[in-house]
């Protein structure tokens, strides 16, 4: 029987996750990671031996099977264990809902990489990338709301020479934190969680990787370290300057405003 209540308890949390009582406000964002390629400058970067641009990170590509590895998670002890295979229905199930009479708005599936041929960005790249030394590494974009920055995850934008991560949230304005780093893994040591995650993390009250026992060499490197933060407007697009790697980033507000 108590087993029972637990269940509700939490399904009554949950629910509550799923069907938001206030109004909420939707965005669509865009990002492109670059690398300049053989640029000279005389700028000095810091040498580290261990550098985490976050703890988590929402990663929207969509995880290979299983989806969830549970032997990587440390629940604190008499959390539930949650199906997330379940959770991620539910959530696909309430977007997939046909809209009730009388309502004209159709909220955007969020946290869902956009189709490539979608993107507000592509004759920009196609541009920009005839520039000499120029490297596009990365370009995605997703719906997302706009929420206040604590309840805004940073996803990750890209994972390979360059590791960069963006968080676009409303504060008084709306605003964008970019974080990259080429020069070193800056994600060994975070969290990278899957929107079903990201969907049931108030529940279980974060993640943590498990440490493993094999010594690392902490070798010095050179790192190249891009952290901006700052207010924008919508329907823009911002560059994100440094010496070695950049962004640029598009912030749209959904519906589209009408041209």
């Amino acid at each position: 029987m108590r087993l029972f209540f637990k269940f509700i308890a939490v399904f009554l949390a949950f629910s509550l996750q799923i069907f938001p009582q206030e109004e909420t406000k939707y965005v669509k964002v865009e990002v492109a990671s670059i690398i300049w390629k053989n640029q000279s400058t005389n700028e000095l970067f810091p040498k580290v031996d261990n550098f985490s641009l976050t703890s988590e990170i929402l990663n929207l590509e969509k995880p290979q099977t299983p989806e969830i590895n549970l032997d990587t998670i440390e629940l604190a002890e008499g959390q539930v264990k949650i199906d997330f295979e379940f959770v991620e229905k539910i959530f696909d199930d309430k977007e997939e809902e046909e809209l009730a009479e009388g309502e004209t708005f159709i909220p955007p599936k969020v946290y869902r990489v956009i189709d490539s041929k979608d993107h507000e960005l592509n004759g920009t790249m196609r541009r920009i990338s005839q520039i000499k030394d120029l490297e596009l590494s990365n370009h995605k974009s997703w719906f997302q709301p706009l929420n206040n920055e604590e309840n805004t995850p940073f996803i990750l934008v890209s994972d390979n020479e360059n590791q960069c991560i963006v968080k676009v949230f409303q504060s008084r304005y709306p605003r964008i934190h970019a974080k990259c780093a080429l020069g070193a893994d800056v994600l060994k040591n975070s969290y990278l969680m899957s929107k079903s995650e990201f969907n049931v993390k108030p529940l279980l009250g974060g993640f943590e990787i498990k440490k493993t026992d094999e010594e690392e060499n902490n070798i010095e490197t050179e790192i190249f370290i891009l952290d901006e933060q700052r207010r924008i407007s919508l329907d823009e697009f911002h560059y994100f300057d440094h010496p070695k790697i950049g962004l640029l980033v598009g912030v749209y507000s959904y519906p589209k405003a009408d041209d």
